[in-house]
């Protein structure tokens, strides 16, 4: 959960030092617990996902996350009376569709005291105490992908030491899993489109997809994995579970930037045994991509000064923008504010390069923006609604004031390109029409 900071007045306010705070979700920027643990779950395509709640909660929910979710559709009814039979109705309808279902709990059951795991105990359901109440979308999300660790199983041949190869007529041909795939992030397709492919120049497949995949691959994963987005990883709570504490899985890398693409698969390489991973294709590319990035920001440089840039996504996503930026343009980050808490992290890591804070409120924003003078700013359509002349490119939900049909992506070797295509674009439109 992010720790809302909507009465600072900038980033000087949010402690540097990188851990899980708590907080209340009560800003409309980002989404609540139980839409988090609507978008892990709904994305098990063979698993029916039902939101016990108001139809509200439902269309809030159906409206953030593509995956097809269903509802009991409480109403004062079942408030007063109780929602018991309601909720066993929906189960046996929504049963007949799926092999698995899961329930998530929103405030109104949560506060009325109702016990859905009591109520279904006769059901082979999995069932998500994630209200609104308790905090922001990624509480929900981490309490969904905790209770689905406990399903999570691994084979013989994994525990006699052969954990990386699953058969499927490959024998020999090590899989990895994608991690950090989250159907709310507008990008999150065109990630697992390029996660694949890099993956397929060095001569891996890809085993389980967190959380886009049947509820068989994500409870047999590989104990490899790559992240798309570190920000909602699930392969090290899933694996800890598999594994145990002497498992040999290692903790999924992330994909955002060239350089960590280049770290990642140099340690997978490394680590996957008995194997030669031909990385070389993705060397060069990076090499290649590296030098029309260089070309690009020069060219722009020739033009014009530095620019100014606000950032607002979730937290790595915002690392990796400043990132992107300070390197090929040389940018001055004037604002910067994540829409979550940094991924957990060791104790000793005390690094925050580019000062992100938590998450501020629109009203917040705005004054910020309004007293700072940016040539760009990167986030969500409520950004852009706030500032709707000046550059701009969308990075984090929601993004509804363009079309969004190509499955682009942010992570990986295209992700940097996409990045700052959409960057160069905004600012020479701008800079055109003064």
């Amino acid at each position: 959960m992010a720790e809302d900071n909507s009465r600072d007045t900038g980033n000087s306010t949010v402690p540097k030092k990188k851990g899980r705070q708590s907080a209340v979700c009560a800003n409309p920027l980002y989404p609540c617990a139980m839409t988090g643990a609507a978008s892990a779950l709904a994305g098990i395509s063979d698993m029916g996902v039902i939101i016990h709640g108001s139809s509200g909660c439902y269309y809030y929910a159906d409206m953030a996350v593509p995956d097809t979710l269903h509802s009991t559709f409480i109403v004062q009814d079942e408030v007063i009376f109780g929602s018991a039979d309601r909720l066993k109705e929906i189960v046996e309808s929504v049963s007949k569709l799926y092999n698995r279902i899961a329930v998530i709990n929103t405030c109104v059951p949560s506060v009325m005291g109702e016990d859905i795991k009591e109520i279904l105990a006769d059901y082979d359901t999995v069932c998500i105490d994630a209200p609104g109440f308790i905090g922001y979308f990624d509480e929900g999300w981490r309490l969904a992908v905790k209770e689905l660790a406990q399903y999570s199983a691994v084979s013989d041949s994994a525990k006699d030491g052969n954990e990386a190869i699953r058969a499927d007529g490959d024998n020999g041909v090590y899989q990895v899993n994608i991690d950090g795939v989250c159907s709310l992030d507008p990008f999150y397709k065109g990630n697992l489109n390029e996660a694949g492919r890099l993956l397929n120049l060095c001569g891996l497949k890809t085993a389980a997809v967190f959380c886009h995949d049947t509820y068989e691959g994500i409870t047999h994963p590989s104990p490899y994995s790559v992240s798309v987005n570190p920000d909602y990883n699930c392969a090290d709570i899933i694996n800890r579970h598999v594994y145990g504490d002497d498992r040999k899985s290692q903790s999924a890398c992330s994909l955002l930037g060239l350089d960590n693409v280049l770290k990642t698969f140099e340690e997978l390489s490394d680590n996957l045994p008995e194997t030669d991973v031909d990385i070389s294709k993705i060397e060069s590319e990076c090499e290649e991509t590296d030098e029309i990035l260089t070309k690009a920001g020069d060219r722009y440089l020739r033009r014009y000064d530095p620019p100014r840039v606000a950032v607002y996504s979730t937290y790595s996503y915002t690392e990796f923008a400043c990132g992107i930026l300070t390197e090929y343009l040389d940018a001055e980050i004037v604002h910067t504010a994540a829409r979550n808490n940094p991924p957990d992290q060791s104790s000793d890591v005390d690094e925050n390069s580019f000062n992100i804070g938590g998450i501020c409120s629109l009203h917040q924003i705005k004054d910020i923006l309004s007293e700072t003078e940016s040539d760009l700013i990167i986030g969500s359509s409520f950004e852009h609604a706030a500032f709707p002349d000046s550059a701009f490119a969308g990075l984090t939900f929601p993004i509804r004031h363009r079309k969004m049909l190509y499955d682009r992506p942010v992570a990986g070797i295209q992700g940097s390109l996409y990045l700052m295509d959409e960057v160069l674009e905004a600012l020479e439109n701008v800079a055109k029409n003064e």
